[in-house]
């Protein structure tokens, strides 16, 4: 999941024309970049998720000074692991961190579980969502087969998907619970003002987004959550004028799904009357 916002001004101007990605040629998603991908997400799974599955080490606990100090005082920081080109295509990584004071285990199981309100909670760029647990699912394992309808805006462009998602929410111990959520289909909408068009074939569209991999941690502490999150993408290669929007979009989407989630929990704690 991300988020951007069309709205912006230049030169005085009231508002920018937002486009869609027509005017992009179509790009065919290659074997070699999925092998890529598939061995950053390998190893990402061995030096973070496993360590964290074994002893509760993030990567928080190991960053830079400067980052961690931003953390421990109560801040949510975004930093980018990875940015690059690769054969045929372009990895995002970005993780993200917080705290939330008075936050618990259940606030996270809750509020990731409840896909009917991912349109509230994760809005405006999850505009549809519904998720059925599977019967493989243990105490400790819900596994879930979830359908997002996803819509992508930046000040020029104008993307919609049709997505699922396999996803595992695992609860470590009583002070350690995470999840892992991959997209098992992407289908980029073709007129996004017109649904009734289709989609483009699944790696036959404009590359925005190939494949996308979502692991939440969240560990009892302080009182509250240390909550972490990691996106990593693969798309298309960075369009010259463009190479921005992969890095912005995946930034963004970080920062955005750690501050609905704060809300989120928020809104359990404290509901409106």
């Amino acid at each position: 999941m991300k988020l951007l916002t069309a709205a912006t001004c230049l030169a005085g101007t009231v508002c920018c024309v937002t486009l869609q990605a027509a005017f992009l040629p179509i790009l065919h998603l290659d074997s070699k970049s999925v092998k890529i991908f598939d061995a950053y997400v390998d190893k990402f799974e061995r030096e973070v998720l496993k360590p964290y599955t074994d002893s509760g080490r993030l990567w928080i606990d190991g960053s830079s000074c400067c980052t961690n100090a931003a953390f421990t005082s109560g801040k949510l920081v975004v930093e980018a692991r990875t940015n690059d080109d690769i054969d045929g295509g372009s990895i995002h990584h970005f993780s993200g961190a917080m705290h939330l004071n008075g936050a618990k285990i259940e606030d996270m199981r809750r509020i990731m579980e409840d896909y009917p309100s991912y349109p509230v909670n994760f809005g405006p760029d999850v505009t549809k969502a519904e998720g059925k647990l599977l019967p493989d699912s243990t105490p400790g394992d819900d596994h879930f087969q979830a359908r997002l309808a996803i819509s992508e805006k930046t000040v020029f462009m104008n993307v919609n998907f049709e997505t699922m998602y396999d996803t595992h929410y695992k609860s470590l111990d009583d002070h350690r619970w995470m999840s892992k959520s991959f997209a098992t289909s992407l289908k980029e909408v073709k007129d996004v003002h017109d649904p009734s068009k289709g989609f483009y074939p699944e790696g036959d569209d404009h590359g925005f987004l190939w494949r996308t991999n979502t692991y939440w941690f969240a560990r009892a502490a302080g009182g509250g959550l240390d909550l972490q999150v990691d996106s990593i993408t693969l798309s298309r290669t960075n369009v010259p004028g463009f190479t921005w929007f992969g890095a912005k979009r995946s930034h963004d989407a970080v920062e955005k799904m750690l501050r609905d989630a704060r809300t989120a929990i928020g809104a359990l704690h404290h509901p409106a009357k």
